[in-house]
């Protein structure tokens, strides 16, 4: 083993002990100036956190729809929805909930600021209002992917974090076609450099977790949706979304946002070979969970 490698896996292990599952050691090194930035933010803006009646976050699977999802609702005047922040994270680091808000704020206007651009798409919509807000009623942060990592390593994480904040939460868990995300996933894991097999398992360990989840919160903590329905009915599934977060469902920011929705989604699934025994595990896998279990396993090679 190199020297390097070694290094790598001592900060590993700290970051471990601290509570961080993942390989992240830029965000490790950053954490105590992100700690320091939060106080200063938290000190020199007024923030309207007097108005504040719920906190939102997304469940889920990485490539699902989440910034989208996260964008549009972050157009409502009433909501602000941070952008990639990984709230959960600086939660297990001991921020206090005043930080943790003062983070998602200045997130969400450093990623209105720079125009709203990820991973090749335009997610800003003109005239509505991301990246500020009229009367904050919800706060929140897009990182569906993260907090479900974060649930596999502190399954009482959502406990954590309803005593942090002290008001009601809620959950948004938007889940794709599995042959979809799991293709998608092997495609960006580093590269592509892990197995088919690992992309499965790493997925359906996410699915178990969020699973659980489900299990464990209230009816109207909870509200489910999978990618293909917010595309073929943009308007209407964001109008639940909005009334799920007990904010106004008005007529013109519906019309904007659902605007800005694609026509149909990507087949990811076919920019990878599939061998038919892995379709046959992940259609079997699947059959176990009721959000999952009607989607057709097919693949167009």
């Amino acid at each position: 083993m190199s020297v390097l490698q070694k290094i790598g896996d001592q900060i590993t292990a700290v970051s471990d002990a601290l509570g961080f599952e993942r390989r992240d050691i830029k965000a490790d090194v950053g954490m105590p100036w992100h700690y320091v930035k939060s106080k200063i933010l938290n000190t020199h803006f007024k923030w309207d956190y007097e108005q504040i009646e719920r906190y939102c976050m997304f469940i889920g699977y990485p490539r699902s729809g989440h910034t989208l999802v996260g964008s549009l609702l972050d157009a409502h005047p009433d909501v602000v929805i941070s952008h990639e922040l990984d709230a959960l994270r600086y939660l297990r680091a001991g921020f206090s909930k005043e930080q943790i808000f003062s983070l998602i704020l200045h997130k969400d206007k450093v990623f209105t600021g720079k125009g709203r651009e990820w991973t090749g798409y335009d997610y800003a919509i003109e005239g509505l209002w991301q990246g500020r807000y009229r009367n904050l009623r919800v706060i929140g942060d897009k990182k569906g992917g993260g907090s479900s990592r974060h649930l596999q390593a502190k399954p009482d994480i959502i406990e954590k974090l309803r005593e942090e904040v002290q008001m009601p939460i809620k959950l948004i868990h938007i889940v794709r076609h599995p042959l979809d995300n799991i293709a998608t996933h092997k495609r960006k894991w580093e590269g592509g450099r892990h197995s088919l097999q690992e992309a499965i398992d790493s997925y359906f360990k996410r699915v178990e977790a969020n699973a659980i989840l489900k299990t464990q919160v209230a009816d109207n903590e909870w509200c489910e949706m999978t990618h293909e329905q917010f595309i073929e009915d943009s308007k209407g599934t964001l109008k639940t979304l909005v009334e799920f977060l007990e904010v106004e469902p008005y007529e013109n920011y519906l019309n904007a946002a659902a605007e800005k929705v694609f026509d149909s989604p990507s087949k990811s699934r076919s920019k990878i070979e599939w061998p038919q025994d892995k379709i046959d595990q992940v259609a079997e896998r699947s059959q176990k969970y009721d959000f999952l279990k009607d989607y057709e396993f097919t693949v167009d090679q």
